[in-house]
């Protein structure tokens, strides 16, 4: 069984390099920037925001000219330099045509069909057990009936717990491992005291809801006063009864701090690794939300900057409540105290929306949506969403000032002139179209095994796939009954992207090569590094790659294999990675 995909591990935070025999670990070197096919390259000045455009229905609105919009910086008109209608295949069996028309200012209307890179955030930090198992069926569906053949999907937690299989992939197999990974994460009950006290009463209470106290402060008072002979003795007084519910609050607001800290900080990572990946991103934000305690955890400038993150990186967020339809009363949860005079009534009032701040505020500033407070299917909002989202226009203009040109600026606006019925969705933010860089691992001096093996390291478990020297790597499968599983690779190298000189009469070009065998939890279980002398085609042969060949006996399981390649001449690098699934003999 082959299985063939470009591969980018999400790795948040820190680069993360696993130890492997035979192989050394290093500081990536210094980069330079290259093109990317599927990135806009106009001019480095220019910048650009992808826009939907739907009428009162909420359809997508098609057939637009680039004279029918308008573009509104900081309260000024700006001309639209480069202007595209853009589409991306649309899901197995949504019958429609992948083909649309797009439209270039002062050039002919061309086709420009996308691929989707589409990122599925599993908020597991803030999931019961019963939203978590309506997200997975939503990952599924979506996995079996919603993605397109050239689709690059991802699917990620806040928890981490995905590990390895946290990269984008078209591979199928690949996706149901990673969904099949993710689990409750309980969290012990730091809070025990009676009566219930949610996080959101807890916030009020810090923020001052005098009834709130009130109500918590009798309740104490009623658990430590007793009657005795007809007389109330308390073994607390109001004072010191006042004193520990505000520390009460105070521990619940600072034990749930971290989970959201957590999320927070994962999806700003995030963001930071798509943003090498070329083109339009789409994340997808799983949650059942979380408190933006500013107080403690500076969450709201965090999910500012993550909204900001987005529009350098080019991602659109959509979240999803994955309570469904929810209403502010007691619930499941017994958090909710049994409060017959009302004085916690006024405190309880927007827990609900509090909680979807967050989710709104990354949707709406970067011009996706939130799907809250509906008993409508994930799966199938999810699907409609992608169906449509295939669809939008690109706009790029030239900044006017220094203070835009380093992305700086207040309001970004956009209208259908002459169209008042349309609405326009975009990011609040914008992302330049330079190209995405390349490695280039410069050519050592000295020809010591460890310093070939420090540059083949950073080539394959570069985040992005390498293309200077276009490199295809296929696997097959071999299985003998009372020996064991043999996985076959083939490399095929372009010559004609090497750089060859005369040796001993011959022209040759010398390439470092090297490949790493990884298991499903990332750990290397077989590798090799070498350098390769390739001889150069005659006329009749000068298409024809160069191929290596190698293998690796393995036990039953999923395996990645990546290899990575460079021209000792040139410094050229190329990288490729595929999947397998080896079965039980």
């Amino acid at each position: 069984m082959i299985y063939r995909t470009a591969f980018a591990l999400l790795v948040v935070g820190a680069a993360v390099l696993f130890p492997v025999a035979g192989l050394n670990q290093s500081k990536p070197p210094d980069s330079q920037s290259q093109p990317q096919d599927d990135v806009l390259r106009v001019s480095t000045e220019l910048v650009q925001t992808d826009v939907t455009v739907v009428d009162k229905k909420g359809r997508f609105v098609d057939n637009l000219s680039a004279d029918q919009f308008e573009l509104i910086i900081d309260g000024k008109s700006q001309p639209v330099s480069f202007f595209e209608r853009v589409t991306s295949p649309p899901r197995r069996g949504a019958g429609r045509d992948s083909a649309a028309a797009s439209a270039r200012t002062g050039s002919s209307t061309t086709a420009a069909p996308r691929r989707r890179t589409v990122l599925f955030f599993v908020d597991d930090l803030h999931l019961a057990p019963d939203s978590l198992v309506r997200a997975r069926k939503a990952l599924v569906e979506f996995i079996n009936q919603g993605m397109s053949d050239s689709d690059q999907v991802a699917v990620t937690s806040s928890s981490g717990q995905i590990g390895f299989l946290q990269q984008f992939t078209d591979n199928k197999v690949v996706l149901h491992e990673a969904v099949a990974r993710l689990s409750y994460r309980a969290t012990a009950k730091f809070d025990t005291d009676k009566p219930p006290m949610s996080e959101y009463m807890a916030l009020k209470i810090q923020q001052g809801d005098e009834s709130a106290v009130s109500y918590y402060v009798a309740e104490m008072m009623k658990q430590n006063c007793f009657r005795v002979t007809g007389e109330t003795i308390c073994m607390i007084n109001p004072q010191s009864a006042r004193t520990l519910v505000l520390q009460r609050a105070r521990g619940i607001t600072t034990m749930s701090a971290p989970d959201t800290a957590n999320t927070l900080e994962m999806l700003a990572g995030l963001m930071r690794t798509v943003a090498q990946l070329p083109g339009r991103k789409m994340l997808f934000l799983m949650s059942e939300g979380f408190y933006l305690n500013d107080r403690q955890t500076g969450s709201m400038e965090r999910i500012k900057k993550i909204a900001e993150a987005a529009g350098r990186a080019g991602v659109v967020i959509y979240t999803l409540d994955a309570r469904g339809l929810i209403t502010e009363s007691l619930d499941a949860t017994n958090n909710i105290p049994m409060d017959a005079g009302g004085l916690t009534r006024g405190a309880s009032i927007g827990d609900v929306a509090a909680s979807q701040d967050g989710l709104n505020a990354l949707a709406r500033d970067t011009g996706g949506m939130a799907l809250r407070n509906t008993n409508r299917p994930m799966a199938e909002w999810l699907t409609d969403v992608l169906d449509d989202v295939s669809n939008y226009y690109l706009l790029a203009w030239r900044p006017d000032n220094d203070e835009h040109k380093r992305g700086k600026f207040k309001d970004i606006k956009v209208v259908i002139k002459g169209r008042p019925d349309l609405s326009v969705r975009l990011r609040r933010g914008y992302f330049r179209t330079t190209a995405l860089p390349m490695l280039n691992v410069k050519k050592k001096v000295d020809k010591e095994t460890t310093a070939r093996d420090d540059d083949m390291r950073v080539v394959i478990d570069s985040p992005i796939e390498q293309r200077e020297v276009k490199t295809t790597l296929s696997l097959n499968l071999v299985q003998m009954p009372g020996i064991g599983s043999k996985v076959l690779a083939t490399l095929e190298i372009d010559r004609n992207a090497l750089a060859f000189d005369l040796v001993g009469g011959s022209e040759t070009a010398d390439v470092d090569i090297g490949g790493i065998f990884y298991d499903d939890k990332g750990k290397p279980k077989n590798s090799f590094v070498g350098r390769l002398r390739v001889l150069a085609t005659n006329a009749s042969e000068t298409n024809e790659p160069a191929v290596y060949r190698f293998q690796a006996w393995l036990p039953a399981g999923l395996y990645q294999v990546r290899v990575g390649l460079r021209d000792t001449r040139s410094g050229k690098t190329g990288s490729a990675g595929q999947w397998i699934k080896v079965p039980a003999l």
